[in-house]
Protein backbone atom coordinates (compact mmCIF):
# COMPACT_ATOMS: atom_id res chain seq x y z
CA UNK A 1 0.00 0.00 0.00
CA UNK A 2 1.52 3.35 -0.66
CA UNK A 3 1.65 5.76 2.10
CA UNK A 4 -0.71 9.10 1.94
CA UNK A 5 0.38 12.50 1.06
CA UNK A 6 -1.47 13.89 3.37
CA UNK A 7 0.52 16.95 3.26
CA UNK A 8 1.85 17.21 -0.04
CA UNK A 9 -0.40 18.48 -3.36
CA UNK A 10 -0.71 16.51 -6.11
CA UNK A 11 0.47 18.33 -8.82
CA UNK A 12 -1.80 18.90 -12.04
CA UNK A 13 -1.06 19.02 -16.06
CA UNK A 14 -2.63 21.18 -18.06
CA UNK A 15 -4.11 19.08 -21.29
CA UNK A 16 -1.24 20.63 -23.53
CA UNK A 17 1.17 19.76 -20.86
CA UNK A 18 -0.04 16.15 -21.19
CA UNK A 19 -0.06 16.16 -24.99
CA UNK A 20 3.60 17.10 -25.04
CA UNK A 21 4.72 14.19 -22.61
CA UNK A 22 2.94 11.38 -24.58
CA UNK A 23 4.78 8.55 -25.19
CA UNK A 24 7.51 9.62 -23.37
CA UNK A 25 9.66 7.24 -21.09
CA UNK A 26 8.17 7.36 -17.93
CA UNK A 27 5.02 8.62 -18.35
CA UNK A 28 1.71 6.57 -18.22
CA UNK A 29 -1.70 7.84 -18.72
CA UNK A 30 -4.95 5.91 -17.16
CA UNK A 31 -8.11 6.41 -18.14
CA UNK A 32 -10.85 5.77 -15.17
CA UNK A 33 -13.82 5.30 -17.17
CA UNK A 34 -15.42 2.12 -17.97
CA UNK A 35 -14.48 0.17 -20.18
CA UNK A 36 -17.31 0.91 -23.29
CA UNK A 37 -16.64 4.95 -22.69
CA UNK A 38 -12.87 3.90 -22.97
CA UNK A 39 -13.38 2.08 -26.35
CA UNK A 40 -15.55 5.13 -27.71
CA UNK A 41 -12.63 7.67 -26.84
CA UNK A 42 -9.73 8.18 -25.16
CA UNK A 43 -6.39 10.12 -24.84
CA UNK A 44 -4.04 8.39 -27.54
CA UNK A 45 -2.35 5.73 -25.79
CA UNK A 46 -4.29 5.95 -22.18
CA UNK A 47 -4.96 2.57 -20.84
CA UNK A 48 -8.25 1.98 -18.93
CA UNK A 49 -7.94 1.29 -15.23
CA UNK A 50 -10.91 0.35 -13.06
CA UNK A 51 -9.66 3.46 -10.29
CA UNK A 52 -11.81 0.91 -7.65
CA UNK A 53 -10.25 -2.45 -8.59
CA UNK A 54 -6.77 -2.98 -9.89
CA UNK A 55 -3.69 -4.96 -9.05
CA UNK A 56 -0.72 -3.15 -8.55
CA UNK A 57 0.72 -5.05 -11.13
CA UNK A 58 -1.12 -3.13 -13.53
CA UNK A 59 1.07 0.00 -12.81
CA UNK A 60 4.91 0.61 -13.18
CA UNK A 61 7.31 -0.30 -11.26
CA UNK A 62 8.96 2.65 -11.51
CA UNK A 63 7.80 4.70 -8.55
CA UNK A 64 9.55 7.80 -10.12
CA UNK A 65 7.60 7.62 -12.77
CA UNK A 66 4.63 10.30 -13.82
CA UNK A 67 0.99 8.55 -13.74
CA UNK A 68 -1.72 10.82 -15.09
CA UNK A 69 -5.56 9.37 -14.05
CA UNK A 70 -8.70 11.11 -15.29
CA UNK A 71 -12.31 9.92 -16.18
CA UNK A 72 -15.11 12.52 -17.57
CA UNK A 73 -17.01 12.45 -14.20
CA UNK A 74 -20.12 11.17 -12.74
CA UNK A 75 -22.85 9.92 -15.28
Amino acid sequence: MVPAMEDEAIPELTVPEVAARLGQPGFHVYDNNGPARWKRSHVPGAKNLNAYSFDASELPEDTTATLVFYCSGPG
